[in-house]
């Protein structure tokens, strides 16, 4: 995905504030040997927790096949993994805030 998408630049927006929370963001990049639909962000929190987040351009953009299914059971495994889009940016942050 460019970053020039509106999903690309929301994205690097949400991606650079968690930095400065003092979160290492890792980009999931999809290709041979990794596994399909799983979320495209791995974000480590300073105190040792991991979240999970598939990036959207909006509520209701399409989903690759498993992504629904690959949030459904991180969160089943009681890991937190979210979809993120610009209508519940600050609803992620602030669940994020809070693991801090």
């Amino acid at each position: 995905m460019s970053s020039q998408t509106p999903e690309g630049k929301f994205k690097k927006s949400f991606c650079s504030d968690l930095r400065k929370l003092g979160c290492t963001v890792l980009q999931y990049q999809q290709g041979v040997g990794t596994v399909k639909g799983f979320p495209d962000t791995i974000v480590l929190l300073p105190e040792g927790l991991v979240v999970f987040i598939e990036f959207k351009a909006s509520k209701t953009a399409k989903f690759q096949p498993l992504q629904k299914e690959w949030i459904q059971k991180l969160n089943d495994r009681e890991y937190f993994a979210w979809v993120c889009y610009p209508g519940n940016r600050d609803e992620i942050m602030g669940e994020i805030k809070r693991l801090l």
